[in-house]
């Protein structure tokens, strides 16, 4: 979109700091712009996902805007001067004064000035996300050797520039515990040219508990970010990338849900069949809608609105006593079960005797010896009409009649047989 690069160069030319309305704002803005003032007919967050069905891949504003503002960390880092924001606010800024923020000791005590509203914005926004991402921001992998942990340690600047020389520029290159100047035949010499008491030193700080848990690990993509590009091209995309997985919200999974609820576990070829059959089932809309509903959960039950009102009362709506789980609505339910029965009376007039399993009709994971075309079809056309006949008796006291299935069942063959023909 041409309006992203015009808001990120007035982001990063104008140091203000931007209240939260105003972003809310332009994303309404947006919205109705695509939508021409109408109700929006797909979520934004799926607008916003470039490989789903309707997506346009509509950037975040407010993770762009948290992108501009984490990226003076990078400056900070590498020690440059060139970042707008602190340059700005103070021509004199000298950025040894903020480089120990970054994966360094830092300050426990740190006194901003009045007007550095933009350099404690950024540290805090920092630590915000190295908490989010359950990170050191102090001491990891890629705290340099010329940090403050080091300095602390009172070893002469000739031994800290050998090791940079000879070995690497960061912690987790020099090593921790065991692999203290041990990952290369150069490193271990060193051991050899350096000061007897400045190794000593540097020996108890890398086989300290913290430092090897800290230290001796690889680097996460995060802090690969900030550490070894020389470059800030296509910083605050790097950034934003990772900010959108730290914000994504993982959802539950159905398939786990149904393997959970049924007491079974799925492999990958049942959650492959799934899946297959969920899209696949039928040519009509209808009977496929049913059946993606059913898979992934849509229908809500006592349970679930219980939790929902935060309520006591989860028991089944049909009045039976038992609690109104979603596999005792569909399935479990004594009201329900002899239609189900009837169902199993009618496959096995038909030469079909597959196992009394609510797998089958719910998730359409049929038996190896009935996958064939004829037999599916014809018992998904029972299934379905009986999930739309329970469905329609969901909150009613009653047990679904036999007179109301066999009416659905002979409505779906005929609408499926004019459809075939159509197509």
């Amino acid at each position: 979109m041409a309006i992203l690069p015009k808001v990120l160069y007035r982001f990063n030319a104008m140091p203000i700091k931007i209240p939260m309305a105003f972003l809310v704002e332009i994303e309404k803005a947006i919205m109705k712009f695509i939508w021409k003032n109408k109700r929006p007919r797909i979520a934004k967050t799926m607008l916003s996902r470039k490989c789903e069905s309707g997506g346009i891949a509509i950037p975040d504003f407010k993770l762009y805007y948290r992108a501009i503002v984490t990226k003076t960390a990078w400056y900070w880092y590498q020690n440059r001067r060139v970042d707008q924001w602190y340059r700005i606010e103070d021509t004199e800024t000298n950025p040894q004064n903020y480089n120990f923020l970054i994966f360094d000791k830092g300050a426990k005590s740190m006194q901003w000035r009045k007007d550095s509203i933009f350099n404690k914005w950024c540290w805090e926004n920092w630590k915000s996300i190295c908490n989010k991402m359950k990170l050191n921001p102090f001491l990891s992998p890629c705290t340099k050797v010329n940090s403050k942990w080091i300095k602390e340690l009172d070893i002469k600047p000739e031994t800290r520039h050998l090791i940079e020389e000879k070995v690497g520029y960061d912690l987790h290159t020099v090593g921790s515990g065991s692999k203290f100047l041990n990952r290369t035949p150069i490193a271990q010499e060193l051991i050899s040219r350096i000061n007897k008491w400045d190794l000593l030193k540097l020996k108890s700080f890398f086989s300290a508990k913290e430092t090897i848990r800290e230290v001796n690990r690889e680097p996460t993509s995060w802090e690969q970010i900030f550490t070894p590009h020389t470059s800030d091209r296509a910083l605050i995309s790097r950034v934003y990338k990772e900010l959108k997985k730290l914000d994504n919200k993982i959802t539950n999974n159905p398939i786990n849900k149904w393997a959970k609820d049924l007491n079974r576990h799925f492999s990958e070829e049942d959650i492959q069949s799934i899946n297959k059959y969920m899209k696949k089932c039928s040519p009509s809309l209808a009977v496929r809608e049913m059946q993606i509903k059913t898979t992934l959960r849509y229908h809500l039950t006592p349970v679930r609105l219980a939790a929902i009102m935060k309520s006591n009362n989860n028991k089944c709506w049909r009045g039976c006593g038992e609690k109104g789980t979603l596999v005792h609505c569909w399935w479990d339910c004594k009201l329900v079960q002899p239609i189900w029965k009837a169902v199993w009376r009618f496959l096995g007039k038909l030469g079909m005797e597959p196992p009394f399993d609510p797998a089958i009709p719910l998730l359409g994971l049929f038996p190896k010896d009935l996958k064939t075309a004829c037999y599916r079809d014809t018992a998904t056309s029972m299934f379905i009409a009986v999930q739309f006949t329970i469905a329609r008796l969901w909150k009613q006291p009653r047990c679904p009649s036999i007179d109301e299935w066999i009416k659905k069942n002979v409505a779906f063959i005929h609408n499926g047989v004019l459809l075939c023909i159509k197509k």
